[in-house]
């Protein structure tokens, strides 16, 4: 062989080398999942904590937010490639133009969410004439409708007060306004600190706030393998919490800061969504939950101006997934 030929075959076999080595590289690249303090989400920590995702094959880096919104933001942005929240705020992240999918359905709220008013209002009918402080054109405001549904008021019937979700606490113990709408921990906090009560929760309302897990379109594209671990070890930590609740609820609790025995309280106010029941939420043969409760969550977005058009919701969800676990 010429010495010109086995440098250029040389050069070839590097060059190969090279391109095969990054794509090793990007391939075990922690992949970041944003998640803030909520116990129905929880699970994503576990998996982490004990073990599940590196059992399963991938590396991830847990991105803990104080705030919701910075989760949702950073998300949006690109600066975490998985995220955990509510099904509302993912129809309204699709709707201005992020390329992402919902890939599991984490859990329904069922007492978690609720209404804390002064002492004196000692149920949703006495908040006619009164003012509600809740964040306008999210979850919060579709579930205070819902109870005031149940109760035979109208929106009309009360002052709509909108106020980012994180400072309701302090609006109500302020005294700024008589009720607010807000979830664990700070639904009883707020009752707590304020000489307040808690008038009603999702158990009245059930199955109708949901949280979701989300992931990128690109990082679908890129690594889809790793996202099918991550949803796999996702649901070994739902399996962990059933089999072994006191250790679960443990390194949950650490992640958040409190208590196992506080967050169990926490956890008595949502159901956790196992394998079976994501399959029957994501089965559009059968109009699975999730694609009825995204058009209704889509169209009441779209009619308080939150959204300027309705994302395709057969498309924003991928149960995929969901679908190829056994």
């Amino acid at each position: 062989m010429r010495a010109e030929t086995r440098s250029v075959l040389s050069l070839s076999l590097g060059v190969i080398l090279l391109t095969a080595l990054a794509g090793c590289q990007e391939d075990t690249e922690p992949i970041k999942i944003g998640i803030s303090a909520w116990a129905g989400v929880e699970p994503a920590e576990l998996a982490f904590r004990a073990g599940h995702y590196e059992r399963r094959g991938v590396a991830v880096e847990m991105v803990r937010f104080s705030a919701y919104t910075d989760s949702i933001e950073a998300f949006r942005e690109g600066r975490v490639d998985v995220d955990m929240q509510t099904f509302d705020d993912a129809i309204r992240l699709a709707a201005g133009g992020k390329k992402m999918k919902v890939v599991l359905f984490t859990d329904h709220s069922y007492g978690g969410d609720g209404i804390v008013a002064r002492k004196d209002i000692s149920s949703v009918d006495d908040l006619r004439g009164k003012t509600v402080g809740v964040e306008t054109g999210t979850v919060g405001h579709f579930s205070l409708l819902k109870a005031l549904e149940k109760s035979g008021l109208r929106e009309q019937d009360i002052t709509i007060i909108s106020i980012p979700a994180w400072e309701i606490k302090e609006a109500f113990v302020a005294g700024e306004i008589d009720a607010g709408v807000t979830w664990e921990p700070y639904l009883t906090s707020s009752a707590e600190e304020g000489d307040g009560n808690v008038i009603i929760t999702s158990r009245s309302y059930p199955n109708q706030i949901v949280t979701t897990m989300v992931v990128s379109d690109e990082l679908i594209a890129t690594r889809r393998p790793a996202v099918q671990s991550i949803v796999a070890a996702y649901f070994d930590a739902v399996k962990h919490i059933e089999e072994r609740p006191a250790e679960a609820y443990a390194m949950m609790a650490a992640a958040e800061g409190i208590s196992p025995e506080d967050f169990g309280h926490h956890v008595e106010g949502l159901r956790y969504l196992d394998l079976m029941a994501n399959k029957s939420a994501f089965d559009p043969a059968r109009d699975g939950e999730l694609y009825s409760r995204g058009r209704s969550l889509s169209a009441f977005l779209a009619s308080k101006g939150v959204i300027d058009s309705e994302p395709d919701i057969d498309h924003l969800l991928l149960g995929a997934f969901v679908q190829d676990l056994r």
